[in-house]
């Protein structure tokens, strides 16, 4: 009878309950290969790149606020006390090649923008001090903004934040500024700009004008604060931009393989851009493809130093794509090997337990299954050097195939 219970149990769970959690993702740190549910533990190296410029943006948008894409279109806008005007921009110029007006609402502080495949929905909750009682979120149906449209009616979600008790306390000094959306599975999904604790919090609401307590979804430890979110159209990896006033760091948070719209509950891998210095203060971003993102930063004028509006692009691929491993997992180390040192720098040693064994055929691999290097250990032979002095530093998978079999084992190379 208890066997019944527990089998029934397990049964209910759907199986999830009987396969191992820890992290899948050959590219973190802390991969399991044996992991078959992913419990959001991924750790990853540090990681910063570059960004490609795309373009100086029209003078007209010196206070991009928001980036997003929809129908083949571009569109972004002014931030706070600007004229609320949406601008559809040619992402190859930058150019404004439509200004369309919203006559029925101010601009008090616009900050991001989402779409689904109706409406544009303008985040009006811009909240530096804290103390106000109107946010909203600007319902603008794509039909009005046809080519040659210079004007468009809105409609207004209006939301509460439920655990905001004290309203005003001092500029920059709360956790109630929302700077980010993006839309989903008929919700629309806000990320705080937590100035006092340098975090994130997720709320959802409805997609639809009325007026409503936001749903506090959880938290998340940015180490920054959040200036635009989206998520690309296939619903399997999020974005989250940020910076820190302090240091100008520049960073956007990836997040992948999360179940449904618990984004925090997947990997969470955190990319270092340029300074803002460089780049200035980011604040637009919007993916452009499945891992292609567009990015956008407001004219930074402070001294001498001036950093014009312009339109990036990164293409995220290489930390989104799923990771490519053809050899077979094993867990722990080849069966009869010792691969050692781990990490490694030039050679990599590859050394049987025992004396004899088979020929074994050995290839390191990239996470997307490509070989990078490879040698046989003959029959007999106790061991050999594999050179992997061409390889970059990251994180590969050893291969060993021979008659008894083809096993891997993860390996770090510095």
């Amino acid at each position: 009878m208890k066997t019944t219970g527990l089998l029934l149990f397990a049964l209910a769970l759907g199986g999830r309950a009987l396969g191992q959690s820890g992290c899948p993702d050959p590219r973190a740190t802390n991969y399991n290969p044996a992991a078959r549910v992913n419990d959001g533990s991924c750790q990853y190296p540090a990681t910063t790149t570059a960004l490609e410029t795309k373009a100086l943006l029209d003078a007209d948008v010196p206070e991009t606020s928001g980036l997003q894409t929809t129908a083949g279109a571009l569109w972004t806008f002014n931030d706070s006390g600007n004229p609320p005007v949406l601008f559809r921009i040619d992402s190859a110029t930058g150019r404004a090649t439509q200004r369309v007006r919203v006559v029925n609402f101010a601009n008090v502080d616009w900050e991001d923008i989402a779409a689904d495949a109706r409406y544009l929905y303008v985040g009006d909750f811009g909240n530096n001090p804290g103390d106000r009682r109107d946010l909203r979120v600007l319902r603008v149906p794509l039909a009005g903004l046809a080519p040659g449209a210079d004007t468009v009616s809105a409609q207004a979600i209006n939301f509460h934040y439920p655990d905001q008790t004290v309203f005003g306390g001092g500029t920059n000094k709360h956790n109630f500024d929302c700077e980010a959306l993006f839309y989903a599975h008929d919700s629309l999904h806000l990320f705080t700009k937590d100035w006092a604790d340098r975090r994130t919090r997720y709320y959802t609401i409805p997609a639809a004008p009325g007026n409503y307590t936001a749903h506090l979804k959880g938290s998340f430890d940015t180490k920054g604060l959040i200036t635009a979110a989206d998520v690309n159209a296939a619903g399997t990896a999020a974005a989250l931009l940020g910076y820190d006033p302090a240091t100008g760091a520049t960073f956007v948070w990836l997040l992948s393989d999360f179940p449904g719209t618990q984004f925090f509950r997947g990997n969470k891998r955190r990319i270092e851009l340029p300074n803002a210095l460089t780049v200035g203060q980011a604040e637009g971003l919007a993916f452009a493809g499945r891992y292609r993102l567009l990015l956008s930063n407001e004219q930074l004028v402070a001294g001498p130093l001036a950093v014009p509006q312009r339109l990036y692009a990164l293409n995220a691929g290489r930390w989104l794509a799923p990771a490519v491993v053809t050899a077979a997992a094993a867990q722990g180390p080849l069966p009869g090997l010792r691969a050692f040192p781990n990490p490694a720098a030039h050679t990599l040693r590859i050394e049987r337990a025992d004396a004899g064994g088979p020929d074994v055929a050995l290839t390191l691999l990239d996470l997307r299954g490509r070989p990078v290097a490879a040698a046989r250990l003959r029959a007999g032979a106790p061991g050999l050097a594999l050179d992997v002095s061409g390889a970059a530093a990251g994180l590969y998978v050893l291969r060993a195939q021979s008659a008894a079999g083809t096993f891997s084992q993860k390996i770090a190379l510095r």
